[in-house]
């Protein structure tokens, strides 16, 4: 309860403070809160599940964010799209990112007047295998951990699946790239 009334006063305070960014400053305490085991991973990211978290202008940043480092090159969008959308889903439900995800998509492949439709299927697979790089990142990751706690074996960590998710999203771009020239127009 000591800990919890801290982070909150710490909180307040720097969103006060004005001078550290209100979204990092509440990611932060929701991680701190985490990692000291006040809130279990899946009641951390519960809000995540409501759609008034992503009405915060977060699309709307990350869709500009990408239109200008694509600069209208339909690979290096790809790339973007994978990339993003990968990260994302270490932390949020494959169903979060991907409705995250798709507006921004399809607004930025229409900006840059090439194929939505190039760009959803890999946004369906980025969000997937974003999942593998965090212990959080997708349902079944938390219950190896749990079965390995209660096999009596220690824990894994927060980024025990990083290495293999890498890997993964790795091969995933390298195989959805020319798979993704072949994709129906949208």
């Amino acid at each position: 309860m000591t800990l919890t009334l801290i982070v909150l006063g710490l909180t307040v305070a720097l969103f006060i403070w004005g001078r550290i960014r209100s979204d990092v400053v509440a990611l932060s305490a929701l991680a701190v809160l985490m990692v000291s085991g006040v809130l279990s991973p899946t009641e951390a990211l519960a809000g995540f599940s409501s759609s008034v978290v992503f009405q915060t202008g977060l699309a709307r940043e990350t869709g500009k964010r990408m239109m200008s480092l694509a600069q209208g090159n339909e690979t290096r969008a790809f790339l973007l799209v994978m990339l993003t959308t990968s990260v994302i889903g270490a932390f949020v439900s494959n169903t979060g990112t991907v409705a995250l995800m798709m507006p921004i998509i399809v607004s930025m492949a229409a900006q840059a007047g090439f194929s939505s439709g190039r760009m959803l299927m890999p946004l369906a697979f980025a969000g997937s295998l974003g999942g593998m790089l965090t212990l959080i990142g997708t349902p079944p990751n938390l219950v190896i951990n749990e079965a390995l706690i209660e096999g009596g074996y220690e824990g894994l960590s927060f980024f025990s699946f990083l290495p293999v998710g890498l890997i993964v999203i790795a091969i995933g771009v390298v195989y959805l790239l020319p798979l993704s020239k072949t994709l129906e127009s949208g």
